[in-house]
């Protein structure tokens, strides 16, 4: 097997770890143990939406993931990529490791690398070998125990957290933030009154930014019954204000904020059973 590093660098961004022959078993061993844990108990794969959280069983999917790295192509040709060189390449780089499935031909299997998975010679470090203990004097890696993600030779990707796969991969494509220009084209929807937007706009975060994105994708303001919004609201604690024109006033306060963004991000609902009011973290269409 051959295992490989993805790095931060801008060019030559990928290399592979020169392994023993012993090493290379042992850790094709552990290799095949995770993707066996990975890919064994999922019941369902659940299309990505850039929101819902998967529950045990259940895996995120997305179709067609554009590979920017090309991986299969350090996996198809390994030799072209080049080897290790503590002299040239800094561990503190590596971003993720990877290698190809012996078990799924084309599968290629992905692990987040942290800094805490450096054995560096900085600091004094020392393992037990035989009666006692000797001092490490050159750099080494740890692996983590489990994978991060998996793209099938389909071409889709599987995950359970989106947070750590987009330290990977840059997932814009799949999922933005909403820009500036898309925080001015909300705050100037004909929907909603603004006292001043010049201020909204400079304060708003990533959480209102990434509601704003959410709210603006589903065209919710262009079609919505500010009066039933208002009616509604009450029953999960929102106070929504409605001004004499017919819009939607967005308050100043961050609080009141957070939760009027939440209601029209649709992220309470009401049990269908008890009509008990909810507030969900993640959604996923039905």
């Amino acid at each position: 097997m051959t295992l490989f590093a993805l790095t931060h660098s801008s060019q030559n961004n990928i290399f592979r770890f020169p392994l023993s022959g012993p090493l290379q078993i042992q850790l094709q061993t552990e290799f095949n143990r995770q993707e066996n844990d990975f890919l064994s108990n999922i019941d369902e794969e659940v299309p990505f939406n850039g929101y819902y959280t998967p529950n045990e069983g259940e895996i995120i999917i997305i179709d067609n993931f554009r590979d920017s790295f090309s991986l299969k192509d350090a996996i198809d040709s390994p030799l072209s990529v080049p080897l290790y060189d503590n002299k040239s390449t800094d561990l503190a780089s590596i971003k993720a490791l990877f290698w190809g499935s012996s078990i799924e031909k084309g599968r290629i299997l992905i692990q987040k690398f942290s800094q805490n998975s450096i054995i560096s010679v900085d600091r004094v470090a020392f393992f037990f070998s035989g009666n006692t203990f000797t001092k490490i004097d050159s750099e080494g890696v740890s692996i983590e125990k489990k994978l991060c993600a998996v793209i099938e030779d389909d071409g889709s990707i599987k995950f359970s957290s989106f947070h750590f796969l987009r330290q990977i991969f840059d997932m814009s494509d799949y999922f933005k933030d909403a820009t500036d220009t898309d925080v001015s084209s909300f705050a100037n929807s004909a929907a909603l009154n603004i006292s001043d937007k010049k201020k909204f706009s400079e304060s708003a975060n990533q959480f209102i930014r990434k509601k704003i994105s959410s709210i603006l994708q589903s065209g919710l303001l262009d079609k919505i019954d500010t009066s039933h919004l208002q009616k509604t609201s009450s029953k999960f604690g929102v106070d929504v204000k409605i001004c004499s024109a017919g819009k939607i006033i967005i308050p100043e306060d961050k609080g009141e904020l957070r939760k009027l963004l939440k209601l029209l991000d649709e992220d309470y609902f009401e049990s269908c059973l008890m009509n008990s009011p909810y507030l969900s973290s993640s959604k996923r269409p039905i």
